[in-house]
């Protein structure tokens, strides 16, 4: 499995918009499993350690709005692509922030 290509807002109200280009073996593999959103509070560290947001078993989606940051927040994501015996491909950390 590849990585996913990321982008992440800094212009949003009260959210943050994360969207991914699917590897292109995504579409196309029986081996896919499902994507996960991993947010931080700062660059990934021992005291920066990311959390699970949400799964997303469907393929076709490549999008997710997290609105459980508030007003003026900043996250760093990251999109994992899962396979079946649960190998992950983590792409970079990228900062995203909601406006205040």
């Amino acid at each position: 499995i590849t990585e996913a290509n990321v982008s992440v807002s800094t212009d949003k109200d009260n959210y943050i918009a994360i969207q991914w280009a699917p590897p292109i073996s995504v579409s196309e593999s029986p081996y896919f499993y499902q994507y996960e959103i991993w947010r931080t509070l700062g660059t990934p560290s021992s005291d920066n350690i990311p959390s699970l947001v949400v799964s997303i078993p469907d393929s076709e989606i490549n999008h997710f709005w997290d609105r459980n940051v508030g007003s003026g927040t900043t996250f760093y994501y990251s999109v994992a692509v899962v396979d079946v015996v649960g190998r992950r491909k983590y792409s970079e950390f990228i900062i995203g922030f909601s406006n205040q």
